[in-house]
């Protein structure tokens, strides 16, 4: 039950985004960009998900990301990131500037609910060759989770990363955080998957499931496009939660 308080209490402070018929979205998740080194699974993708992120901006999309964007339980040094992916991050940059962006955090990227850490990473870096400092997303509000409101009936969509009430990524995510920094990290370089992995787990993906109203799983650097079609997933309720089960 604690999982459904926090997943409410996300839901009562979530920003709500109103839009209609002509309004698109798209959400990726669990994208986990690190420093292009070894361990960096996102570095195998990242050509692919640049292709999506160029059509769908092209396309008129609104771009959510849901949590773990960034591996920051990794990676200590979100400039080693944002330098690794820059051709990502200036793709990032296109959203944003056009009104077009919204950023969830997750376990991973837990401390970024933190405005003084945000702010830090987020709103601007220095240029590694011209040693000036930069914008990258200036005064970007980071988001437990949204609400996507469908104008003509009122039906809400709940967007949330998935990690809320679940103890080791949420009440003990620092422990955890230190515990894949400085041994799994070094296991993952050498071959070795952590077999307690949630999103591996049908049991922790039960236990979601029941504990919410409605459940969509989403896959690993998940694909949802939000037009009035997915409203057909509400049936009798009236919201539908999407949501992420973490790693």
């Amino acid at each position: 039950m604690f999982t459904n308080r926090r997943l409410d209490k996300a839901f009562s402070n979530a920003e709500v985004i109103s839009f209609n018929d002509s309004d698109k979205f798209i959400i990726f998740s669990d994208c986990h960009r690190g420093d292009n080194s070894i361990s960096d699974e996102f570095a195998h993708n990242q050509n692919i998900y640049l292709h999506a992120l160029n059509y769908y901006y092209e396309n008129g999309y609104t771009y959510i990301e849901n949590g773990d964007g960034d591996e920051l339980w990794e990676h200590a040094r979100f400039k080693h990131v944002r330098f690794a992916h820059s051709d990502i991050f200036e793709m990032l940059q296109r959203y944003f500037w056009k009104n077009r962006f919204y950023y969830i955090y997750g376990n991973h990227n837990m401390q970024l609910k933190d405005k003084r850490q945000s702010s830090k990473k987020l709103y601007s870096y220095i240029d590694e060759f011209t040693d000036k400092k930069r914008e990258l997303f200036p005064e970007l509000k980071v988001h437990e989770a949204l609400i996507l409101k469908y104008e003509p009936t009122g039906q809400e969509l709940y967007v949330v990363h998935g990690h809320q009430g679940d103890f080791m990524n949420d009440q003990f995510w620092l422990v955890s955080k230190m515990w894949l920094r400085y041994f799994w990290r070094y296991m993952h370089i050498i071959g070795f998957h952590n077999p307690a992995s949630p999103a591996k787990t049908c049991i922790i993906d039960t236990k979601l499931r029941e504990n919410m109203y409605v459940g969509l799983n989403i896959a690993t650097i998940c694909l949802l496009l939000v037009t009035p079609i997915a409203l057909n997933f509400l049936n009798q309720t009236n919201y539908l939660i999407l949501i992420r089960v973490h790693v």
